[in-house]
């Protein structure tokens, strides 16, 4: 298992069917982290729409930009599968409101 993978493995990425526990996973090479994932072009780019929509330009350069970035694209894409896409930008939106962190 890749460093990536072991230092990723827990709450983010339970129960992420895709999540490659035997694979090299390497965050830094995001488009192949992303395919290793599931997350498909087209989806990919309706969650970065959803997440600028509700984060602002600035923020969500921000979360797209970070190293973990292809780990939270999958789960909000099962968010989006099981729960629908409004669920995502509820999660988001609770999250942006949320000053407790």
């Amino acid at each position: 298992m890749s460093e990536d993978a072991r230092r990723c493995w827990g709450p983010l990425t339970e129960s992420l069917t895709r999540f490659p526990t035997n694979l090299d996973l390497d965050l830094g090479a995001r488009d192949k982290a992303l395919e290793q994932l599931g997350v498909r072009p087209a989806v990919l780019a309706r969650i970065v729409a959803t997440v600028t929509d509700v984060l602002g330009e600035r923020d969500a350069g921000l979360l797209v930009g970070a190293r973990p970035w292809p780990l939270l694209a999958a789960r909000m894409q099962q968010i989006g599968k099981s729960d629908g896409p409004q669920a995502v930008a509820d999660h988001l939106t609770r999250l942006n409101t949320d000053d407790s962190y």
